[in-house]
């Protein structure tokens, strides 16, 4: 019934945008249209229809829309529209990341850790960077772990360390006030991937982290890897796990117990296959639509290997089981490609994880939406993720059909950041540049 009565109101919108005239709206703002396009508006297909842009927002979506006044109008006759992607797990991964985020068609990336200068960040919302128009907005946690617990051997970020329930509390309150959106706990002894046993805490200090969160009223997620971390931190009340279950088979009860809860997973496939020895370099440098845009950083990152021995307790084969049982279950999944780790490429890895998403339990229409609508609902982005008036014009434009192959996602055409176009010629010149300059160093 829910889902009937999100339909209703959108039809209900489309028929206000077209009985309204576009021309009576009294605005100065430059205004474009795309026509005769298929429109994915995060959720749902309009096989041919329009959207209207005016300024930074969505003016109008649907069918037979009078264009009267608009300035510009883009034949879509063979393309695809669809909200700008959202990364919902993401790593900066140097200064350039935002900008290659974009040229991807991902306006928008989730922070799991690696953005910590709070002071640098302009926020207009909470937690919320909205930079410059060739950059991915960014949404920003800071982590909470044990002492040197996994997050500690990146460096000396300013990150809270917490040995009890009673610590919780402030650590999460000085989070939030230092410009994170939402909490992220590790709850990984790292059993399942490191050669070492990882200090971590124990189920009561994990719950009073959530609960702390809670009390803020924002997302509460937990990294943990294998079936009993995963199991105890749903049990402890975590609205999502930012990776599936990748050391043993799982069983349908914890899906069970993950979709009771209604909270979500973000699988990050593409970056377990490449900790288990796939060659993600080889699947992304061999498709020219995607190479092309790779910066340096992006380039190098794909071909970094992990430490010898490191992740010898994944095996993607029961990763990838484990997720169709999340999905059987009707587990919200989320697209997330865990850049910057090595054998990975902002932007681009986002692309090859929609693929294996496909590959593994989703249909393509459902991946499409755990990279737009998904991310932007579970972490409270109302103003983006889907194509409705009102919301941000950020938007990606590609040549085919992208609800029946996932690979079109690639086919990029055009990539709109509040109703701004992205140059990605000149971007594309510029990395090429570089490219050349760092290969002659």
């Amino acid at each position: 019934m829910k889902r009937l009565s999100s339909i209703l109101l959108m039809l209900v919108l489309a028929g206000c945008a077209t009985t309204q005239s576009l021309e009576a709206a009294e605005s100065t703002e430059p205004s474009f249209a795309i026509r005769n396009v298929r429109i994915f508006d995060g959720e749902r297909v309009i096989p041919s229809g329009t959207i209207v842009v005016r300024g930074e927002r969505i003016a109008a979506v649907g069918e037979n829309l009078n264009l009267s006044g608009v300035t510009e109008i883009i034949d879509g006759q063979g393309m695809t529209v669809l909200p700008g992607l959202i990364d919902a797990h993401f790593h900066l991964q140097g200064p350039d990341s935002y900008k290659a985020a974009l040229a991807f068609g991902v306006t928008t990336v989730i922070d799991m850790f690696g953005e910590y200068s709070a002071a640098a960040i302009k926020t207009t919302l909470t937690g919320l960077a909205h930079r410059a128009p060739d950059e991915a907005d960014t949404l920003v946690s800071l982590l909470v772990t044990a002492p040197k617990g996994h997050g500690t051997e990146y460096g000396e970020f300013p990150m809270p360390q917490v040995t009890s329930a009673k610590e919780c509390q402030e650590a999460v309150d000085n989070q939030l006030a230092a410009g994170a959106s939402f909490v992220k706990i590790i709850y990984d002894a790292g059993e399942s991937w490191s050669a070492q046993t990882l200090p971590t805490f124990g189920r009561d200090v994990l719950a009073a982290c959530i609960a702390a969160a809670h009390a803020h009223g924002v997302v509460a997620v937990v990294h943990a890897i294998t079936l009993r971390e995963s199991r105890e931190a749903i049990e402890a009340g975590a609205d999502g796990l930012t990776h599936a279950i990748v050391n043993t088979r799982s069983d349908p009860a914890f899906a069970e117990l993950v979709s009771s809860h209604k909270a979500f997973v973000i699988p990050t496939l593409a970056v377990y296959a490449g900790i288990a020895g796939f060659h993600n370099d080889a699947a992304i440098l061999g498709d020219p639509r995607l190479e092309a845009y790779l910066p340096p950083s992006g380039l190098s990152g794909l071909k970094m290997t992990f430490p010898p021995g490191f992740g010898q307790g994944v095996k993607p084969a029961l990763m990838q089981e484990n997720v169709r049982q999340l999905k059987a279950s009707h587990v919200p999944l989320l697209a997330g490609s865990d850049c910057a780790n090595p054998g990975t490429a902002v932007g681009a890895t986002l692309h090859q994880e929609l693929e294996m998403l496909v590959s593994t339990a989703l249909t393509p229409t459902e991946a499409l939406t755990a990279a737009t609508a998904l991310p932007a609902d579970r972490f409270k982005l109302s103003d983006r993720g889907h194509l409705a008036p009102g919301l941000r014009a950020d938007l990606l434009l590609v040549r085919g059909d992208p609800t029946t192959d996932i690979q079109v996602t690639r086919n990029i055409i055009s990539v709109w950041k509040l109703g701004k176009k992205l140059d990605r010629d000149t971007y594309r010149a510029h990395i090429q540049a570089e490219r050349q300059a760092t290969a002659k160093q």
